[in-house]
């Protein structure tokens, strides 16, 4: 099944209420399909940029999160909604893979970042302005739009609302990361089971294997700074037992398609 042409453009902020109304179904759709996709030379600039800046596993990481997001615009994210402004499969994808490769590069302690001055913010603003920053310089074709859809969804991915919107890019930039941070259930027993097919995770996670990093960083980022913006999302502190560091599937699993 091919992917829809056109989506929602915007979306709920209230995560809650979108996961209760999601329509998502995890149906499978392979990686070697996701992988196809095309990249331009922007995408792939910033790949290398972000891999140059990042430990392996953050890398890792991050491009995981951009596949589960493509996996779950195939399985029915929002699309046609009336009266919801629609955005076509070529724009999404283009600024989704942007902001999913670059929404931790935040957390680099590369010394090419070491004295940026905005090293000492919480890294999803430091990250924001080093994504920006990076885009205008390699992404002549985005539009001060685009990059600023990109940018806030990097600025605002740890956050939550009660009310208001997000763009499609935000919302599935923070589907993507968290459901691969916390894995299926992230927000309570099966709460993610909508989200990705067992066998595209391991599909997905057999290229892009996860290390111990992240959560280093998230420890990192508490103790250097306190006031940081991760650590006002629900659980604060606590948030560092949930992630996952072994595999959400197993790799010997076996799994009917």
């Amino acid at each position: 099944m091919p992917f829809p042409k056109t989506f929602d453009a915007f979306t709920t902020a209230n995560f809650s209420q979108f996961l209760a109304s999601a329509k998502i179904r995890p149906g499978y759709i392979s990686f070697d399909t996701l992988q196809s996709i095309p990249l331009d030379d922007a995408h792939k600039d910033v790949a290398k940029y972000t891999e140059r800046l990042l430990p392996n596993s953050a890398f890792g990481h991050s491009v995981r999160a951009y596949y589960f997001a493509l996996a779950i615009l195939h399985n029915g994210f929002p699309s046609g909604t009336p009266g919801v402004p629609q955005i076509n499969f070529e724009d999404l994808q283009r600024k989704l893979y942007h902001a999913c490769v670059m929404h931790d590069v935040g957390w680099t302690t590369h010394p090419d970042a070491a004295s940026h001055p905005a090293r000492t913010m919480s890294f999803e603003l430091f990250g924001g302005i080093l994504a920006f920053e990076h885009l205008r310089t390699v992404a002549p074709t985005l539009t001060a739009h685009e990059i600023g859809d990109i940018v806030q969804s990097i600025m605002i991915h740890t956050t939550d609302y009660p009310e208001g919107q997000w763009s499609s890019v935000t919302t599935l930039l923070v589907l993507g990361a968290s459901f691969d941070v916390l894995g299926y259930d992230a927000f309570g027993l099966g709460s993610y089971d909508f989200v990705c097919h067992r066998k595209t995770v391991q599909e997905i996670e057999k290229v892009f294997p996860r290390g111990s990093s992240l959560a280093d960083g998230v420890m990192k980022e508490f103790d250097e700074k306190p006031n940081c913006i991760m650590g006002c999302f629900r659980g604060g502190r606590e948030f560092l037992k949930k992630i996952r560091l072994e595999p959400l599937v197993p790799a010997d699993e076996v799994i009917e398609i």
